[in-house]
């Protein structure tokens, strides 16, 4: 009878989801993948049979890691099962690529495998990000996907991910990668075991190799939690401004029905801070009346009837921000640009002054697909079909990474945003630790989301624990404002030092505040200067690696 191969495929894709929300295991990665590995080393099965139970362990983890991208609008099934048919296939491209590497000897799959997993999650994050989708205006569009990394399993794991200032998440999954190649190699070795999965009694890989192997991995972990340790140790931070995040529980569809409750609610919520937060915090999109720009030389003769309603709106919040809030207080808002023959739409946050004026704004630069813009409509017009709106909405892509700066007293401070999905990629969180041009690096970070979409599922907690790799990774505190949560504010090591509810899990669909001190961490992040130092040397050995097994492959059938 072949070798079983479904089963160990499957069981190591549910395993793998048991790591994330909503059960939030992190330990189970450490050895979720072992079954999987099994596939690399199965004697007698045919190539279509291996790489297919590969795929369909992919499908074991997506399917159920995904779903709750459907509760966003029906359409979103479509999204659901395409995005999980689609990332399904990294396990069967990560066999192969594995198989190939093993004909060189079979080196351990400690190895190996971090090395090819960690280079596909980079993929994975960055394609096929870029696309000039919107050539002609610049478009910078983000359509990767940076979740469901092996390293965001342990975001729990303070002491342990404090290495992510070094490598990024990406260092972390290289650890939890190599523990599972340690483990599948002692598993394929125990005899009851491989007569499970009918194979021949005999094993060719050395015990002493295993021994020598897995001290190397358990050193690696020691030394990560080593470095946490000392990084860890430090006098306490000096406080800078107190700020407050606000939330309330609205689901999109009663978001974009009702802007007068939405208004409501979030004004009361920031007038409930205002007299004892030097910065309140708005979530992404939910300032209703937006704000409107004419650039200089934009001007024309006659204006739309939209532009002009939005310079009075402009008026109207100018003067009551100066008589309510007096405070600086950062909105999420659509922004319409005039540019006198046509309006373009933006994803912005904008910074009202205590006085009431505009002192910059930020344009969302990563816009999601489908939420944001519709990815080749002129060519496939009928993709418009899969987004949640029913008539046109695109947005235009921001170009510059803003750093606000704010007046506490005779004290300027300055900040970086994020808005909504952008906290999965780390480049744009690290840059904020860098200086740019003559400003110095921001003192901290902002993400504003609307997480409406989702309804109250895991995604919330997802995305809560994605973002406190980017605290990490820049060494600066990041305020969260999100609607229907996780608001939050994570200092520099990734720690909840404010959140809603009394629990992660209670933190989401409530009303609430978040308001605390900043903690100014000044440290320099190893990370930010040398960027995924990682990814690019997990390729480089593949790529050398890859081709040797290829000659060798060419000779021996030559």
């Amino acid at each position: 009878m072949p070798p079983r191969v479904f089963a160990p495929a499957i069981l190591s894709g549910l395993l793998l989801w048991t790591a994330f929300y909503p059960l939030n295991l992190g330990f189970m990665a450490y050895f979720a993948m072992v079954p999987w590995l099994t596939l690399v080393r199965a004697p007698s099965v045919s190539a279509r049979r291996r790489y297919f139970a590969a795929y369909v362990g992919g499908l074991a983890f997506f399917l159920p890691a995904l779903q709750w991208i459907r509760v966003a609008h029906p359409a979103m099934y479509a999204s659901w099962f395409s995005l999980s048919i689609f990332y399904a296939g990294i396990f069967p491209l990560a066999l192969g690529m594995l198989r190939r590497l093993d004909r060189l000897g079979m080196p351990p799959l400690a190895l190996t495998l971090p090395i090819v997993w960690v280079g596909l999650e980079y993929v994975r994050a960055h394609f096929p990000t870029g696309f000039p989708f919107m050539k002609s205006i610049g478009a910078h569009q983000y359509v990767g996907f940076g979740w469901y990394f092996l390293g965001h399993t342990q975001h729990d794991y303070l002491t342990l991910i404090q290495i992510a200032d070094l490598g990024g998440v990406y260092l972390i999954s290289f650890l939890v990668a190599a523990s599972n190649g340690a483990f599948a190699e002692w598993l394929m070795r125990n005899k009851k075991v491989r007569r499970l999965l009918k194979w021949p009694a005999e094993y060719r890989i050395g015990f002493f190799r295993e021994m020598w192997t897995t001290a190397g991995v358990t050193m690696l972990i020691m030394i990560s939690y080593a470095y946490g340790i000392t990084q860890m140790q430090h006098p306490d931070f000096l406080l800078g401004p107190r700020v407050s995040a606000i939330q309330a529980d609205f689901t999109q569809d009663v978001k974009m029905d009702d802007e007068e409750k939405l208004f409501r609610e979030y004004n009361e919520l920031c007038e409930q801070v205002v007299l004892r937060a030097d910065l309140v915090v708005w979530p992404e999109t939910c300032f209703p009346p937006g704000w409107t720009v004419i650039p200089r030389g934009a001007q024309s003769e006659t204006l739309p009837k939209g532009i002009v309603k939005g310079l009075k709106y402009n008026a109207d919040l100018e003067k009551f921000a100066a008589s309510r809030w007096k405070t600086n207080v950062l909105l999420g808002a659509s922004l319409d640009e005039w540019d006198g023959e046509k309006s373009w739409k933006y994803n912005s946050a904008i910074l009202v002054k205590p006085d009431g004026s505009i002192d910059g704004r930020y344009d969302k630069m990563h816009l999601v697909p489908f939420g944001e813009y519709v990815p080749f409509r002129q060519t496939f017009p009928w993709l418009r079909h899969f987004t949640p709106y029913k008539n046109d909405y695109s947005c235009k892509p921001g170009e510059t990474a803003t750093r606000f700066d704010m007046m506490v007293g005779e004290k300027q401070y300055t900040f970086g945003c994020l808005i909504c999905y952008e906290d999965s990629d780390p480049y744009l969180a690290r840059q904020f630790n860098l200086p740019k041009g003559e400003q110095k690096p921001v003192d901290f970070l902002v993400n504003i989301s609307n997480d409406g979409w989702f309804r109250g599922t895991e995604e919330h907690e997802q995305h809560l624990a994605i973002c406190r790799f980017r605290a990490i990774e820049a060494r600066r505190t990041i305020v969260r404002a999100v609607n229907m949560g996780i608001s939050a504010i994570i200092d520099s090591e990734g720690r909840l030092q404010a959140i809603p509810g009394d629990t992660v899990r209670e933190s989401k669909r409530i009303r609430g505040t978040v308001t605390d001190k900043i903690r100014l961490d000044t440290r320099e992040s190893f990370y930010a200067k040398n960027g995924d130092w990682l990814p690019a040397l997990c390729w480089t050995s593949l790529t050398l690696g890859l081709i040797v097994a290829w000659r060798r492959a060419a000779q021996k059938f030559g």
